[in-house]
Formats: structure tokens, C-alpha cells, sequence
């Protein structure tokens, strides 16, 4: 497995985030809750596919995913790349905690 490739990342392993985030634009709705459903929410839902951000997030959700990275870290590039899309975030305090 290559690092920071993200076609090539492994995800069986997940980190989650403190802080689930709810995205909205339009009629989309994501409750993103870890670096794995961020990571695929990039790759399989975005709106832009041709965007800095996106391409930076998931570099470093990828990364995180592959232990290279934090989640906090993760987290933060990830909700740069949704404020650039357009979407409105919201914080949803985990349900576990």
C-alpha cells in the first residue's frame, strides 16, 4: 500500500472524531462522524471534484486512515473542504460520550 495515495487506502481502519458533523446543501444531508465517512464522503459524494481542498482533505484523511495523521487534523481539512463547497456544518455531540 502506497501512502498518502487515496485510492489506496485501507477501510477496515476507522478513527473516529470527537465531534460528529452534519453537512447540508440543497437537498444533501451527511452526518459525517469519523475519518472514514470522510474520506467517502469526499471521494463518492462532493459536489466539486476539481477543488484544493477537496484534494487536501482527502490527502489527509487517507493519511490519518493510514496512522500518518491525526483525526483532528483530518477533521479540520475536512470541514475546509465543505465551507469551500458551499455547505452549511453543524457540530452533533456523539451519542457514546
Amino acid at each position: 500500500m502506497q501512502r498518502g495515495n487515496s485510492s489506496m487506502v485501507e477501510l477496515t481502519v476507522d478513527r473516529l472524531w470527537d465531534e460528529p458533523v452534519i453537512l447540508e446543501k440543497d437537498d444533501r444531508v451527511f452526518r459525517v462522524q469519523s475519518t472514514r465517512d470522510a474520506f467517502l464522503c469526499l471521494k463518492n459524494h462532493w459536489p466539486q471534484t476539481a477543488s484544493p481542498a477537496r484534494e487536501t482533505a482527502l490527502s489527509t484523511c487517507a493519511a490519518a486512515l493510514n496512522g500518518d495523521a491525526s483525526p483532528a487534523v483530518a477533521q479540520s481539512t475536512f470541514l475546509d473542504a465543505a465551507t469551500e463547497a458551499g455547505f452549511r456544518v453543524s457540530r452533533w455531540p456523539r451519542e457514546d460520550s
